[in-house]
């Protein structure tokens, strides 16, 4: 039975964490994996956490709370030091991925060591986006491409390896942390398995414009890493 750390990074999502859980413990109980859901709320007003921490006793949810901490990136980065597994996947609170496809995930990740849900191969996709939003993910996405030469290099839905990270540290700005973890991390075997990405059900998108500033200063930061790394390679 392989032993999995589920992450969950939360913000005013008390009506979906139940249908979330009880799908993503049905999906591991019928695969044979044993999870870990950790759930690290920023402190929600809606009582996300308290009630977390109630259906701790019902299925297997460890709660980390942040008090005056935001960020969906940083959330990701504190519940990786706080989950207990090697094998860590991340998965956004708001229904948008499905839960169903987590042991084709970690099927693959036990020869690779990052496995990436993509939107973006074949038989992936996106439900009932505008256009708008298609262009700002497709431009958002070929800015990424150099970084990280997968289809899709944006998506908050994946999982990895603890190990690659060893002593790397991370600086999580905004709420792509894949990519910082593909640039930094030695992960060598990075693939990526289909999903169709779901538009929210219930609450509110966390998405606006201070986002899309945080995710541009993130990939300058990102390409200064890069380039830093190259030069230290040509001196020495």
């Amino acid at each position: 039975m392989e032993n999995i750390s589920i992450i969950v990074p939360t913000y005013n999502e008390l009506k979906n964490i139940l249908p979330l859980v009880q799908r993503i413990h049905k999906t591991c109980q019928s695969a044979g994996l044993q999870e870990e859901i950790v759930i690290v709320d920023d402190d929600s007003p809606d009582g996300t956490a308290a009630y977390a921490e109630k259906l701790g006793g019902q299925y297997p949810i460890r709660v980390l709370l942040r008090k005056r901490r935001r960020g969906l990136s940083s959330a990701v980065v504190e519940g990786i030091s706080f989950s207990s597994n090697d094998m860590v996947g991340v998965i956004d609170a708001d229904l948008s991925h499905p839960p169903e496809i987590i042991p084709h995930l970690v099927e693959l990740l036990k020869n690779n060591d990052i496995v990436v849900g993509s939107r973006y191969l074949h038989e992936g996709g996106v439900e009932k986006w505008t256009i708008i939003r298609k262009i700002v993910s497709g431009g958002a996405t070929m800015l990424a491409y150099p970084l990280a030469a997968i289809h899709d290099p944006m998506s908050g839905y994946f999982f990895f390896h603890k190990s690659i990270l060893k002593s790397k540290t991370l600086k999580p700005k905004g709420y792509k942390i894949l990519l910082e973890i593909i640039v930094k991390s030695e992960a060598v075997r990075i693939v990526e398995y289909p999903y169709t990405f779901q538009n929210r059900m219930l609450g509110s998108s966390k998405l606006g414009s201070m986002q899309f500033v945080e995710y541009i200063s993130q990939l300058i930061d990102l390409y200064l890493y890069v380039l830093a790394r190259k030069i230290r390679a040509i001196t020495f």
